[in-house]
């Protein structure tokens, strides 16, 4: 079935339906699974304005202005850009982390990223459903503009697949995750800002993968009701 361009499955076989609906994995890219791609451009090229990501300007369409005018000035065209975003890897553990969840649920990734910088790295960390941003490019490869498919409608994604009776777990670690995970059914923050924590008591903070892996669990057991819990949960400090 089909909403807004989403595609999902009715009744996913051998999955987690949790208090009787179907749940959904809802996950950021970069800062969750893989390395800030736009920081690593910027330490490849040397051109330190690129550094700069949504935990520094929060406003997205500001950030990508910024970036736009940097790769100009530098005369960085996409080919340049897509050769530095294939040699990212994943971070340790991400790829046995999605394998995990596939096997609970649906994973869906949902990211202010760019399809042209980011669908190898998706591809090779096993392939799953991205919703994100495009680039506008010129026949030289000059990016000249973008298109932003999901700045300010990640939330919308989310709400699209609940209205279709579908439960959603949201993992995401900075500002321009807070719409996902005040939609969500249940909200992870990973590695994020303490005063995003603080903004969003209702979410689990979790500082790595096993916790992750812990809450997902314990989100199953709530809803299976055999275990009830009264407040948000944090992480043991380690």
């Amino acid at each position: 079935m089909h909403a807004r361009g989403i595609l999902v499955e009715c009744d996913p076989p051998d999955r987690a339906h949790h208090g009787g609906n179907p749940v959904i994995i809802a996950t950021d890219l970069e800062g969750v699974l893989v390395p800030e791609i736009w920081e690593r451009i910027a330490l490849e090229t040397g051109v330190a304005e690129l550094a700069r990501t949504t935990r520094d300007e929060p406003d997205f369409s500001r950030l990508m202005d910024h970036r736009l005018r940097a790769l100009n000035a530098h005369d960085l065209r996409l080919p340049a850009l897509q050769e530095i975003a294939a040699k990212i890897e994943p971070y340790p553990g991400a790829v046995e982390l999605l394998e995990w969840l596939r096997d609970l649920a649906q994973v869906l990734i949902v990211s202010d990223t760019f399809h042209e910088l980011s669908e190898g790295l998706v591809r090779r960390m096993g392939g799953f459903s991205l919703f994100a941003n495009r680039f506008e490019v010129g026949r030289d490869g000059r990016i000249e503009g973008v298109r932003l498919r999901i700045r300010g409608r990640k939330d919308h994604v989310i709400r699209s697949v609940q209205e279709l009776g579908f439960r959603v777990i949201a993992i995401g670690d900075s500002y321009n995750d807070e719409r996902v995970l005040r939609a969500a059914d249940h909200a992870i923050l990973y590695n994020a800002p303490a005063d995003l924590a603080e903004r969003l008591p209702q979410a689990f903070v979790a500082r790595n993968y096993d916790d992750i892996r812990r809450h997902v669990e314990m989100v199953r057991d709530i809803d299976e009701g055999r275990l009830v819990r009264d407040e948000p949960a944090t992480a043991p400090v380690s």
